[in-house]
């Protein structure tokens, strides 16, 4: 069993309230998230409005996750926390992943950081391909992280869609 605590930063022109709220949205992720091979949505997300405790299920290519709210302080800090399974021909991984945004404002803009711990247990043989499952984790928050500055910068009257 590996951990690994990568931190992946930008800032962001817009304010922390309408980055927070995007984080925030869940069932609306589709808005300025992409789907990737990674990533498909969230589904069954409750209680809704998000709030600490919300459950969901974040749910793509990879299978299914499920997860919830661990830390909603808005504007300035948001955490999630779900575990899956990775499970590919002889590949084989569970993996909890904990997420944890801090947004802090500077001028106009906002410095974004996304915290990413993992857990990862391989066995057998599976373990030697722990650095391309890394670097996987590592391409997905780096995708995250350019689609959400993308968004907000191209939308700066916008806040997360209306319920």
């Amino acid at each position: 069993m590996s951990q690994r605590h990568p931190v992946y930063t930008t800032c962001i022109r817009g304010s922390p309230e309408q980055i927070f709220d995007l984080i925030a949205d869940m069932p609306h992720y589709d808005v300025w998230l992409p789907g990737s091979a990674a990533f498909g949505g969230t589904t069954q997300v409750s209680p809704y409005p998000v709030q600490l405790g919300t459950r969901y299920l974040d749910a793509g290519p990879a299978g299914e996750r499920p997860g919830f709210v661990t830390e909603f302080d808005r504007p300035r800090r948001i955490a999630f926390h779900h575990t899956m399974r990775l499970s590919k021909g002889l590949l084989a991984a569970d993996i909890d992943v904990h997420v944890r945004y801090t947004l802090e404002a500077a001028g106009a803009s906002t410095e974004v950081v996304r915290l990413l711990e993992l857990t990862i247990a391989m066995r057998g043989l599976a373990a030697l391909a722990e650095p391309l499952v890394v670097q996987a984790f590592h391409k997905e928050n780096r995708r995250i992280l350019a689609a959400l500055r993308r968004y907000v910068e191209a939308h700066p009257e916008n806040t997360a869609p209306a319920t």
